[in-house]
């Protein structure tokens, strides 16, 4: 597994090393990690606003399947359903600037069955990446944690990547369509595909105007023939 370091979700790669292998300096970092509370607000779909901490020995990775969050408040612990939660901001204890927003979500993964192109829909915990007038996108793992610095780390399979995926405005959710490990080439591929009612755009980043990767660029540029 690796993680991803993000300062205002601007992605840094940084390596996870099996407990086994761990010097015992190492060991000490990920005890305090264990025992990490973060700062949280949880907005629920019916507007509650609830605010208090997560984390703890044992939690302090937010797992992207989590469909339960357990939450410290000054009345005492309460647990909320994730499909309940419109959306979640976490924060270090000190850094309130680099709160971070999650998303719990339907999300579309494409595959092709006999020749016609299939969606797969599973449920997840998402990290919103960028957003636009007109399109959404959002990033997630295998967990969540922030670094000491309030950064987001992001777990992931080094086979697999950090996940990206883009909601536009008639989407009923977000679509996967690409991954930290996917060449420019591909990602520029992709964005044809996805976003071909903006030409414009499309050809910015097919000149290589506009980097594949440039997600908050794509995302405030895009803009539909007749919107």
């Amino acid at each position: 597994m690796k993680q991803f370091k993000t300062s205002n979700l601007l992605l840094v790669a940084m390596a996870v090393w099996s407990a086994l292998t761990l010097h015992s300096c190492q060991i000490v970092e990920l005890v305090i990690s264990g025992t990490t509370y973060y700062d949280t607000e949880i907005t629920t779909k019916d507007n509650q606003l609830i605010t208090g901490r997560i984390g703890g020995q044992r939690s302090s990775n937010l797992v992207s399947g989590s469909k339960t969050i357990s939450i410290k408040t000054d009345e005492g612990r309460k647990k909320v359903k994730s499909e309940n939660i419109q959306y979640m901001t976490l924060a270090r204890k000190g850094h309130p600037e680099k709160q971070q927003t999650l998303v719990y979500t339907d999300c579309k993964m494409p595959y092709t069955k006999k020749g016609e192109q299939r969606f797969r829909t599973f449920k997840n915990w998402q990290v919103l990446n960028s957003v636009g007038d007109h399109l959404l996108i959002t990033a997630y793992g295998h967990s969540y944690s922030l670094a000491k610095d309030g950064a987001l780390l992001i777990t992931y399979s080094r086979d697999e990547g950090i996940k990206y995926c883009i909601r536009r405005q008639n989407d009923d959710c977000p679509i996967l369509f690409g991954r930290s490990i996917s060449s420019r080439s591909y990602m520029r591929k992709q964005w044809q595909a996805y976003l071909s009612d903006d030409p414009v755009l499309c050809q910015k980043i097919a000149n290589k105007e506009i980097d594949a990767f440039d997600f908050t660029t794509i995302a405030e540029q895009y803009n539909p023939t007749g919107k």
